[in-house]
């Protein structure tokens, strides 16, 4: 994913060391798409893949449409921004033109490949790969960065905990028709157990995703096509924006929820992406700061293996403070949601954060 990839980037272009990368998967299947803002294109520049980014044919968003404490659209144009347009990415394009670049770089890329086992010592540690499905092998590094996702697999492993912060997931949908608002735009809406996401991607296709707490997945079985149907009509605009068109396939549940590491970083290694800390899909961090966590994170590791290890309690700390500022921010946008004051899902995310956490929790 951008995490992995813009560690390995940034160590392969600015030091001297080798660099592996272990990638889950062959890009084969389809990834959710994302809508990311202009200031994503320095990040990128920084990596060496801004040109290739461009080439790519990712689709030019122009605004962001919202319904949020009002059943009327509010439309924020990026033009105003000063920093150009946005782009609805796919995904599994760019995963993978960032992947290529590592291999153009001089890096190592195992794919589909996954980590069996870490054992050893700081500067020593011997990481068992299975690729394929096949036998493992090893490979021995001074340095191990996790950007396993919300998973933080190989950190938890040496002892990291998750605090968790909510139960959010996201029931996507992909829509194909001769109808439908394909305008390039994002639009969100709320509704009473959560809020609604859609977009136009760059293969014609529209994705619609309704991001809720996991209880009201179950308890109304939106892993139906029919039932999530039922949600999508209290949503007019989302609806409306989906007229003329049919599901491609059943919902995909994914989670969405917000949570961070503790300690995202140790002797030997260091978390980066959403291993590091995930937020709910509301704030647009995703991609932007798997990027840049994934370029700091690559930063500390070539300090503690060239100069020894000054940057690495500054990172887990900006790491803290970066989550902790998120959490206030997302208190107050849900707290300007105000329609539906008896909707659990609501008054969760209106409540101070630390009444919503817990370890492990999703």
């Amino acid at each position: 994913g951008p995490a992995g990839a813009a560690a390995a980037l940034t160590l392969l272009r600015y030091t001297p060391l080798r660099v592996a990368v272990v990638e889950g998967s062959g890009y084969e299947a389809a990834r959710v798409g994302e809508t990311v803002p202009p200031g994503m294109l320095p990040l990128l520049a920084y990596l060496g893949v801004d040109a290739a980014f461009l080439a790519d044919g990712h689709l030019p968003a122009y605004e962001s449409r919202a319904a949020w404490g009002t059943p009327h659209a509010v439309t924020r144009d990026f033009l105003f921004t000063g920093r150009g347009d946005g782009w609805h990415l796919d995904r599994a394009r760019f995963d993978r033109t960032l992947t290529e670049r590592v291999v153009e770089a001089g890096g190592t890329v195992l794919s589909p490949a996954r980590v069996t086992g870490c054992e050893g010592a700081p500067g020593a540690w011997r990481v068992a790969v299975s690729e394929r499905g096949g036998p493992a092998s090893h490979l021995f590094a001074r340095y191990v960065v996790d950007a396993t996702g919300k998973r933080a697999s190989l950190a938890r492993r040496l002892g990291a905990r998750r605090r968790v912060h909510d139960r959010l997931v996201g029931v996507t949908t992909y829509w194909l028709g001769e109808g439908g608002d394909r305008s390039r735009a994002t639009l969100v809406e709320s509704v009473r157990d959560g809020w609604w996401y859609s977009a136009a991607l760059p293969d014609g296709r529209l994705v619609a995703a309704l991001m809720t707490d996991v209880e009201v997945v179950r308890s109304r079985g939106l892993h139906r096509t029919d039932a999530l149907a039922e949600m999508l009509a209290d949503a007019p605009l989302s609806r409306a924006r989906l007229e003329g068109t049919q599901p491609t396939g059943s919902p995909v549940v994914r989670p969405a929820h917000s949570q961070i590491l503790r300690p995202a970083i140790g002797d030997g290694w260091i978390a980066a992406g959403d291993a590091a800390a995930s937020f709910d899909p509301l704030s647009s961090m995703g991609i932007g700061h798997a990027l840049s966590s994934g370029i700091q994170a690559a930063r500390v590791a070539h300090d503690a293996l060239e100069h020894g290890g000054r940057l690495g309690a500054g990172y887990d700390a900006a790491v803290e403070r970066h989550f902790g500022e998120f959490l206030a921010l997302r208190r107050a946008h849900y707290s300007a949601e105000r329609r539906w004051p008896d909707s659990p899902f609501w008054t969760l995310r209106r409540r101070p954060s630390a009444a919503a956490a817990s370890n492990e929790g999703v």
